[in-house]
């Protein structure tokens, strides 16, 4: 999928452009220019996912305050170009799975998923960098990649509690599948227990009470999931129902199966000329299966807007997940309204009631969106609604402004490693 505007992706490279030389790091003070390296899964342009909305936001608020240098991996669906074009250093190499790497990574975290991101190519080019004044590392399945890595402070931004949703996903499955989530989430409880960083960043204060359970850190700050700019869309002329998500995720791929067989069908019967949209990236084979009359499955698509623009209604059917839902705003700012389950819109509650609907038993999530889908004028107003919740109170500056609050608070200090 790409973003509009963002062009073609050119060769993959792991050479990187080294910021201009300066002198030792300096340490953070208050409104002090900060000179930042944020370690990323994939580098965060176009912006095609959730995961890659919250590294750019953090990345953009970062740049106000000075340097930004990304590092990241790149693959086909990433913009080294895009990025350096923003101002941004970029520091990037192939997204691959060695089994050296895997071995090495394990090691170092005991968790499969943290071992997937270990890579000693992308970490080699990392350490040749200066140090900075604050590392930002995306994701706790980052730490051993990063670990190695200088900073005056360090930052630990996670997406989600893994542990919590690794426990989910167990909750949801069975057979053999349901004890390697369980085993991954007692590794990924070990890793979030660490004290790796000065400053651990969620994005609810649903999540701040999860990790709270798990392990007990000094300075932890809430940095919801914002949008850039709502860009409302016209009210759609069609009863079109789309779920918008990453579709190789294993809770997208379970809400999207379950929202098809369980709550789909009930809809039809009130809305019989309705039609579901399956949107998203590398549609795992279940998701596929899907595709039907009433049903598209689109697999990677160059733009998100002509899909939004038949929408009437979104939805977020998770019954697994944690964090917040970029999703959830991206909808919203197209003045699309959304029908959420409970955990579907968990830390943007905010919004309930303002653009987004909450609904877990399948017969009530069915009558929710039928009757969106029968009433367009209130399904526009609920839309409209959202768009202007998220323009008013989920912008990425106000977003980040706690978590270089935090950063300024700690002041001068050595540069950590």
């Amino acid at each position: 999928m790409r973003h509009p505007g963002g062009g073609p992706a050119p060769p993959r490279t792991t050479q990187h452009h080294p910021a201009p030389p300066s002198t030792a790091p300096h340490h953070p003070d208050r409104g002090a220019i900060l000179r930042s390296t944020v370690v990323a899964k994939f580098l965060p342009w176009p912006p095609n996912s959730g995961d890659k909305r919250r590294t750019l936001g953090v990345c953009r608020a970062l740049l106000e305050r000075g340097p930004v240098t990304v590092v990241a991996f790149s693959g086909a669906d990433e913009d080294a170009a895009g990025l350096r074009a923003q101002g941004f250093e970029v520091v990037t190499a192939p997204w691959r799975r060695h089994p050296v790497d895997l071995a090495l990574g394990l090691a170092r975290s005991g968790s499969l998923s943290s071992a997937r991101f270990y890579d000693r190519a992308l970490e080699r080019l990392a350490l040749s960098l200066p140090a900075a004044d604050l590392l930002v590392v995306e994701h706790v399945q980052l730490l051993p990649l990063a670990r190695r890595l200088r900073g005056a402070v360090r930052v630990l931004d996670m997406h989600n509690v893994e542990s919590v949703l690794a426990q989910r996903v167990a909750a949801t499955t069975t057979g053999l599948k349901k004890l390697v989530w369980a085993v991954e989430a007692r590794a990924l409880r070990r890793v979030e227990a660490g004290r790796h960083a000065d400053v651990v960043a969620v994005t609810s204060a649903v999540d701040e009470q999860a990790l709270a359970r798990v392990a007990r850190h000094e300075r932890v700050v809430v940095v919801p999931n914002a949008w850039d700019e709502p860009a409302p869309l016209p009210p759609a002329v069609d009863p079109v129902v789309s779920f918008v998500a990453l579709m190789s995720w294993t809770p997208n791929v379970e809400a999207a199966v379950w929202f098809t067989r369980e709550v789909w069908p009930l809809v039809l019967q009130r809305v019989p000329q309705a039609r579901l949209q399956l949107v998203g990236r590398n549609p795992a084979p279940a998701v596929q299966a899907l595709a039907g009359e009433s049903v598209v499955v689109t697999g990677t698509v160059d733009s998100l807007e002509p899909w939004y623009s038949a929408t009437r209604v979104a939805v977020a059917p998770l019954l697994a997940g944690g964090g917040s839902r970029l999703k959830i705003l991206e909808a919203l700012a197209a003045a699309r309204p959304l029908v959420a389950t409970t955990v579907g819109a968990e830390g943007l509650e905010d919004l309930v009631g303002r653009g987004v609907l909450v609904a877990d038993d399948p017969a009530d999530l069915a009558r929710e969106v039928a009757d969106l889908l029968l009433d367009p004028e209130r399904a526009a107003a609920l839309g409209a609604a959202g768009a202007h919740a998220v323009g008013t109170d989920h912008s990425w500056r106000a977003a980040v402004a706690p978590l270089t609050a935090a950063v300024d608070a700690l002041g001068r200090g050595p540069v950590r490693e």
